[in-house]
């Protein structure tokens, strides 16, 4: 997918560039997006990984800043589209029900991640005001964890029920973020 959009994807928005129809580029890279999410869906796989497949080859062409510019408008709202997903998928009575399990997998992501990353500024040779606030700004869970927990679920790989602590620990460390930001600043 990536070698084919590399030698595909300039072409065509070579092509499109000359026009000068600013909304030709919105359009093929949607239609892109889409096209890559169906072929990967088609071959097995998910289509949220078809989309950042996709993304990847967008930000890997030479017209990647005007893709951007014609994108701006949309990215507040493609942003909150994603997270209200994310929310509606949370199971509240799981938090409820399990309140030490989920605390316990958010703790210990957090501090698994946190010392990785601390350790990993240190063999950069960060200095160490520079590694905290890398690691604190890092520690949480990924957008992209959400996309492999449900490929997993998808391929049976891990059941709904088991996902689903997993999903509301990685959306809890996301909201923990600015916390994280606040303890660097403020105690650290």
């Amino acid at each position: 997918m990536v070698f084919a959009g590399r030698h595909l994807v300039n072409p065509l928005f070579r092509a499109i560039a000359r026009t000068e129809i600013r909304e030709r580029f919105t359009a093929r890279a949607l239609l892109l997006v889409i096209g890559v999410s169906l072929v990967m869906q088609m071959v097995g796989l998910s289509a949220a990984l078809g989309t950042f497949v996709a993304g990847v080859v967008l930000a890997d062409s030479e017209y990647c800043h005007e893709l951007e510019a014609d994108i701006e408008p949309f990215k507040g709202l493609l942003l909150g589209l994603f997270f209200i997903t994310v929310g509606a998928g949370i199971d509240f009575g799981l938090l409820r029900s399990q309140p030490g399990l989920i605390a316990g997998l958010v703790c210990a992501l957090l501090t698994i991640k946190f010392v990785v990353l601390f350790v990993l500024s240190r063999i950069f040779k960060l200095s160490t005001p520079e590694g905290l606030l890398f690691s604190f700004a890092l520690a949480q869970g990924g957008e992209f964890a959400f996309v492999l927990l449900s490929f997993v679920v998808d391929h049976s790989v891990l059941t709904a029920a088991q996902a689903a602590p997993l999903t509301a620990t990685v959306a809890l460390t996301m909201a923990l973020t600015p916390l994280l930001f606040v303890i660097n600043e403020k105690l650290v």
